[in-house]
């Protein structure tokens, strides 16, 4: 499992690099606020050993912001440079039938949920710019396949979603409210362009079904409002300021690409 350098600040990543045993890993991570399991700090033990911390690395981490613990959704700023998307022929459900995400338009309609698991018809509101970005293909109980990225996030449940690269043994959610589970999340090293899209406005789960298994549901009304400010900010002080008014610690370069 590879280090998320955009979740852990500079100060951990340097206590870190001290540690020399996963029980001391554990408990460094458990007085941060942070929760992690022996395996995963084996994992991250590991890769800390090829990674040499020297000022300009440091300089590179994000500082906790995005996502937390758990792979969730943290705040305002989510890492726009790793961007949870599907493969272009990903099968999206819409009303009657399926559509490849990289079809979706503004306007078109998608099968949805509400925030008590209620099944609607949802309208797409925003279609991200495709970007270039790793394939990870996720393996699901039921023999589904997605082909995504590792930020791409599993909906479980209102204000319950996980980042594909946590999710392995997860249970994911299907469109009858039935659940199957990761069994394995497996890094291609192939690129392509992804696609993604938003689903609704303020107070929406945001939820979509990639080949029947749910999917998004990381902005709730809370997050679009603070990302709606942070894209009327004028400066890069306007950022980061509206950032730790909301508990969000925030680079210099991350608050700079709200105001490219």
């Amino acid at each position: 499992m590879p280090i998320d350098m955009t979740k852990i600040t500079k100060e951990m990543v340097a206590k870190a690099s001290k540690c020399e045993t996963a029980d001391e890993l554990v408990a460094l991570a458990k007085a941060s606020g942070v929760t992690l399991t022996k395996e995963e700090a084996e994992a991250y033990l590991a890769e800390l050993d090829n990674i040499e911390l020297d000022e300009e690395a440091l300089d590179k981490v994000a500082g906790g912001i995005g996502y937390d613990e758990d792979g969730n959704f943290s705040g305002v700023c989510p890492d726009k440079k790793k961007k949870g998307c599907f493969a272009g022929d990903s099968q999206v459900l819409v009303p009657g039938g399926v559509k490849c995400i990289k079809d979706l338009q503004l306007g078109d309609k998608v099968i949805t949920l509400n925030a008590s698991g209620k099944e609607i018809i949802g309208v797409v509101t925003e279609v991200m710019q495709p970007a270039e970005e790793e394939i990870v293909e996720v393996t699901f109980s039921d023999g589904t396949l997605w082909r995504t990225t590792e930020s791409q996030t599993l909906y479980l449940a209102h204000d319950q979603h996980c980042m594909v690269k946590f999710a392995k043994g997860k249970k994911a959610l299907l469109r009858d409210g039935r659940t199957v589970t990761v069994t394995d999340v497996r890094y291609t090293g192939k690129r392509e362009t992804v696609y993604d899209v938003l689903v609704g406005g303020d107070g929406d789960e945001n939820v979509f079904f990639v080949a029947g298994i749910a999917t998004e549901g990381y902005f709730t009304q809370r997050e679009r409002e603070l990302l709606k400010k942070a894209r009327e900010c004028k400066t890069v002080d306007e950022v980061m300021s509206l950032a730790n008014a909301n508990g969000i610690t925030i680079t210099k370069e991350e608050a700079e690409l709200y105001i490219a």
